[in-house]
């Protein structure tokens, strides 16, 4: 069945459905309910509705068959973030990482000030720090032309749809070294400020695919068996291999604000992502959904080492929902030390994420500037896990909170 309107609940995040019997938008996670209004949001993409009965019960048919986890390499997702940003590109695009080191900088005059304006010869977009005037070379301004220069991988597999950058490389900066500063990465060897002032700081465009995910989980926790339910509506998958878990904490986005990718989106020093043919892609989904499924379940129970026995997985992958998301990244390896640490921030919103690895144990930081409420319509809608029981036939059950 499908629903044309969800709204993000605006306590907890989570999607919330209409429920005729209550003529309102429920959450089935924190309770919270909100009133039929005079319009309803409209959505891109078809999402399949959580259906209710009359008495609050929802039925969880399509993830009720429970089957155990297939073995995946835990390690996985830890190799991956020692991978440098320049090691990736060597390996899905040497020409590209040639392109990029021996690109040649640049200083001209403003058309409109006069005032100097730095660039490179790989730039499509400018803009004039001092009066702000944007413009492009002629043939991306006439011809919608994005230097292939600038592009990691094949050309013809570049998302056609993006988020527009809101954060600025400035502002990025800023919630980077303040996420630095309340986490001591300085006195962890860190150096993050002599980083930024390197200008070390990528602006990257990275392909994304939107998804539906809901679980149905059995859970081991403190001795004893627990059913939990999940939604993730338009998760975020990365289709590339830079660090999906970093990335996965920069959540939640804002689709309502997406549109083609053409020059006029890609200002400034940008790198663009082809959508690489990773062969550890579903392996690498399967390691970050286990293990973010995980992390939640025992932040939210406050129990330590919660292990998944089986689960029961729905999910939609989203038609034309392969998208270029808008991030900035910062990465420093010290391989003799043992330390690693990626950082991005989310080019819309400006959350930030850090993972970081010293001597083999590995955490994860972030900053949110804001809780955005605001988001309604197509956006990230994330549902901590519930408890749940079952009541009676036809795979019905109720929140238990």
């Amino acid at each position: 069945m499908i629903t044309v309107g969800i709204l993000r609940c605006n306590v907890c995040g989570a999607p919330m459905y209409p429920n005729p019997a209550r003529q309102a938008f429920c959450c089935p996670f924190c309770g919270n309910e909100s009133a039929y209004g005079p319009q309803l949001p409209r959505m891109k993409h078809e999402h399949k509705k959580l259906e209710f009965t009359e008495e609050g019960y929802f039925s969880l048919k399509r993830v009720a068959v429970l089957t155990s986890l297939s073995s995946v390499d835990d390690d996985l997702l830890a190799k991956r973030k020692w991978r440098t940003f320049d090691e990736l590109v060597q390996l899905f695009d040497r020409r590209a990482f040639v392109t990029n080191i021996n690109r040649k900088e640049f200083t001209f005059a403003c058309p409109a000030c006069e005032a100097p304006v730095l660039g490179n010869d790989l730039m499509s977009m400018f803009e004039c720090q001092y009066c702000g005037t944007k413009y492009s070379f002629e043939d991306a301004a006439e011809h919608g032309y994005i230097k292939i220069a600038r592009i990691i991988g094949y050309e013809g597999m570049l998302p056609k749809q993006c988020l527009p950058y809101e954060v600025t490389p400035e502002q990025a900066e800023v919630f980077i070294r303040r996420l630095a500063e309340q986490n001591n990465l300085e006195q962890e060897g860190f150096p993050v400020n002599n980083l930024l002032r390197q200008k070390k700081m990528l602006s990257v465009y990275a392909p994304g695919r939107l998804w539906d995910r809901k679980f149905l989980l059995e859970v081991s926790m403190n001795g004893s068996l627990s059913k939990l339910y999940v939604e993730w509506i338009n998760w975020v998958s990365l289709c590339n291999s830079l660090d999906s878990e970093t990335f996965d904490r920069l959540q939640p986005w804002n689709f309502e604000k997406a549109g083609p990718l053409v020059p006029e989106y890609v200002e400034g020093d940008v790198r663009l992502m082809a959508t690489l043919n990773d062969n550890d892609e579903l392996e690498l989904r399967q390691a970050l959904l286990k293990k973010r499924l995980t992390e939640e379940i025992s932040e939210a129970y406050d129990v330590r080492e919660p292990r998944i026995l089986k689960w029961g997985d729905d999910f939609i992958k989203h038609k034309n929902g392969t998208i270029a998301m808008p991030v900035y990244y910062l990465e420093y390896r010290d391989p003799q030390n043992r330390r690693c640490l990626n950082v991005m921030v989310n080019g819309q919103t400006g959350k930030t994420a850090a993972s970081i690895s010293v001597n083999g144990k590995e955490r994860c930081c972030e900053l949110s500037p804001g809780k955005f409420t605001d988001m309604t319509g197509e956006c990230s809608m994330h549902a901590k896990p519930v408890k749940v029981k079952y009541v009676k036939s036809r795979f019905l059950y109720e929140a238990i909170r």
